[in-house]
Formats: structure tokens, C-alpha cells, sequence
């Protein structure tokens, strides 16, 4: 982390702007699981003291993105496979609500355009790209069943589901994921419910298959090794 990836920042309301501009360098990817967190560093990059960043990091280990390791420090971090299975588990149950809303009164443009955009996919797409093009989808799709509770419990794991989407995402041929959401969109289009609940535990569980995978050839970025 020697070069900047923080604008400065300078505001009364120092400790939240530094804890946002920390989660959002994290789940964006910039700074990958694994990652060591230096307070220094950080600090220097935000213009900030250590204080407010000492601060975020404490916030961030409390929603799971950051591991605090005694005598290690902090790390940015996955979720191990337990947890990862168990995210997976709560996603899929909110994420099956929007459905039968969406089939009862289908947004017919607004799905035929996602049709396009993922039938436009091949194998060559950036993986940032088609990550923003997954959000935007399931983010889309939570927009249709008007529940502020909903939103407000898929906003609590969004975080963890944003950072899991670029491991998952990347194990997964984009063709492939795209027919996935091919699938989903063309039950809604047919408003058959029960097709698109199963086309959706399927996506789900093929990005959930996807993760575990990379935990566990990589488990370094769910748990810190000891030295």
C-alpha cells in the first residue's frame, strides 16, 4: 500500500468518513483478503492521525470484514467456509422474497435490458465489470418488493456479500454465470415464481460453491497462519 488510494480527508465527522473510505477500499477489492491493515499507512494515505483509523478498524472487525490476530495486527479478510455457508444461507432466503413480487407485476423493460446486457457477456469481460453487472442485478431485484426491512437486512450482509462476489465471481466462466441470470430473468419474465426461486437457489449456490472453493485453496485470507 506505498501509493495513495485515498482522496484527503478533512471533515468534523472525521471518524465515520475514514471508517467509509476504509470498508469501501475493502469491498471494492483494492485492498485484497489478506491484506495486513498498517495504521501508519492508512493514516498517512487519509491524512488523518491513528486515532480515527485504529477506530474503523475496531468497526470493521465487528462486521467481519477485518480480523484483529493477537501480536499479528489486522487483516482484511474472507469468510471462513463455516461462515461463508451460513451468509450463503441468509442471502438466499432474503434474496427469494423479491419473486414473487416481481413475477405478480414482471418490470418487462427493465428485464429485457438485463436480458441484453448478460447475453452481450463473453468470456473476455473485464471481472470488475461483470461483478458491478451481478450487484446491480440482485440489488435490482430487492428494489421490487418495496420492503424497507429487506433492505435494510440485505444492507447488513451487503459488505461481506460484495467482497465474497469478487472470489466467487472469479472462479466462475462469465458465460456460464451470465446463462444463470438468463435463466432467472426469464421465469420472472414468464411470471413463473416457482421457476425462478429454484433458477435462484442454483445461481446462489453455484457463487456460494465457487467461494468455498477459493477459501479453501486459499486459507490464508480467512485466517491469518500463526508464525
Amino acid at each position: 500500500m506505498s501509493n495513495s488510494i485515498f482522496t484527503p480527508t478533512r471533515s468534523l465527522d472525521l471518524r465515520q468518513i475514514v471508517y467509509e473510505k476504509i470498508k469501501n477500499v475493502i469491498v471494492s477489492g483494492v485492498i485484497p483478503a489478506g491484506t495486513r491493515l498498517s495504521e501508519v499507512q492508512l493514516a498517512q494515505q487519509l491524512e488523518v492521525s491513528r486515532t480515527p483509523v485504529r477506530e474503523a478498524i475496531r468497526q470493521l472487525s465487528e462486521s467481519g470484514l477485518v480480523r484483529l490476530t493477537p501480536r499479528r495486527g489486522a487483516y482484511v479478510v474472507l469468510p471462513t467456509a463455516r461462515d461463508a455457508r451460513e451468509l450463503y444461507e441468509i442471502r438466499s432466503a432474503l434474496e427469494l422474497i423479491p419473486i414473487d413480487y416481481i413475477c405478480a407485476n414482471p418490470p418487462v423493460e427493465t428485464l429485457q435490458g438485463l436480458r441484453k446486457r448478460f447475453e452481450s457477456v463473453d468470456n473476455s469481460v473485464n471481472q470488475g465489470d461483470f461483478s458491478e453487472m451481478d450487484s446491480a442485478f440482485h440489488q435490482l431485484l430487492s428494489t421490487y418488493a418495496h420492503n424497507h426491512f429487506l433492505d435494510t437486512m440485505l444492507g447488513n450482509v451487503g459488505d461481506l456479500i460484495q467482497i465474497c462476489r469478487h472470489y466467487s465471481i472469479g472462479a466462475i466462466p462469465p458465460v456460464s454465470s451470465s446463462r444463470e441470470h438468463i435463466c432467472i430473468i426469464d421465469a420472472l419474465l414468464e411470471k413463473n415464481a416457482p421457476l425462478a426461486r429454484e433458477k435462484m437457489i442454483e445461481h446462489l449456490n453455484s457463487t456460494r460453491d465457487a467461494l468455498l472453493i477459493y477459501i479453501e485453496q486459499h486459507p490464508e485470507v480467512s485466517l491469518p497462519d500463526e508464525e
